[in-house]
């Protein structure tokens, strides 16, 4: 587990260093999210050498860097102030009801799980439902990238089902990490930057 978690963490600080050397815009939320997830892994580093391990936490941070990612898709997809407002207050809902659900037990753990699951389709309708020419290339993120979290979690150990072993599915957060968090950026700077201009 904690080579997963070193993983994590020298690609977070190359992409960190990365996105602060080569800003694409005025608001350089590619360094803020993968800084931010960069500090998600040294927390849980430090967790996996205790017997309370802080797994739970990459919720928290989740809850700090995604609604960053919500602003960006939204502002790709030019929806107006209040749509991107909306998006990023579901995004916080997500991450904070996600983060009860993991470390509740039994109904809690349930109840929490469906809101976030409930925010979470209203969130994907709303990127979903706007026909404008910035979303197109941001759907299959969403479909590959941001859908997949939810199932994990539902199958791994913090989720419902405990049928992922805990190391399989920091293996797989962490690739969904770098998908969703520099991969993301990488693709997508080409195509906004012909979009700006």
């Amino acid at each position: 587990m904690s080579t997963i978690l070193l993983i994590g963490i020298i690609v977070f600080l190359l992409s960190s260093m990365y996105f602060i050397i080569k800003p694409k815009q005025e608001f350089n939320s590619a360094f803020l999210v993968s800084f931010i997830t960069l500090i998600s892994y040294l927390v849980m580093l430090q967790g996996s050498f205790v017997t309370d391990n802080l797994y739970w936490t990459r919720w928290l941070f989740y809850g700090i860097s995604c609604p960053l990612l919500a602003f960006e898709i939204s502002k790709r997809a030019n929806l107006n102030l209040q749509n991107r407002v909306f998006n990023i207050f579901l995004t916080v809902i997500i991450m904070v009801t996600g983060t009860l659900s993991s470390i509740s037990t039994g109904p809690y753990k349930i109840f929490f799980f469906i809101v976030s699951t409930i925010s979470f389709i209203i969130l994907m309708n709303e990127f979903y439902k706007t026909k404008s020419k910035g979303i197109r290339p941001v759907t299959p993120y969403i479909v590959f990238g941001w859908c997949v979290f939810p199932i994990v979690f539902i199958l791994s150990n913090e989720g419902i089902f405990n049928v992922i072993p805990v190391k399989t599915a920091a293996g797989i957060y962490l690739a969904l990490d770098m998908f969703t968090k520099i991969i993301f950026y990488l693709i997508q700077k080409k195509t906004f930057q012909q979009e700006i201009e």
